[in-house]
């Protein structure tokens, strides 16, 4: 492994972390709350996130970063911690 592989996950970390805050923000109804989500905000119980916004929130998430998320490898647990979706995500994204 070399020195720049751990600053290419990282920015693709900032990246994707940053653009997915902004799509949960905006399917929240609330672009302001963004800047409050942090890698450990449970969005299900600290966003209050229910179940027609979380699906509205994986197709934004779609839209987003053009990629198709696989719904039926997604647990609880994945959509629980802000961090645990942004990794959802980038496997996705790797994966495509």
């Amino acid at each position: 492994m070399t020195e720049a592989q751990p600053r290419v996950a990282a920015a693709t970390y900032e990246s994707v972390s940053g653009r997915t805050r902004a799509v949960l923000g905006e399917v929240l109804g609330n672009p302001a709350l963004a800047a409050t989500i942090t890698d450990d905000t449970d969005i299900i119980h600290d966003l209050g996130l229910d179940s027609i916004q979380a699906i509205n929130f994986l197709l934004a998430l779609e839209d987003a970063f053009d990629v198709e998320l696989e719904f039926e490898e997604l647990t609880y647990e994945q959509l629980q911690r802000f961090s645990q979706v942004c990794g959802f995500v980038i496997a996705a994204l790797e994966s495509s």
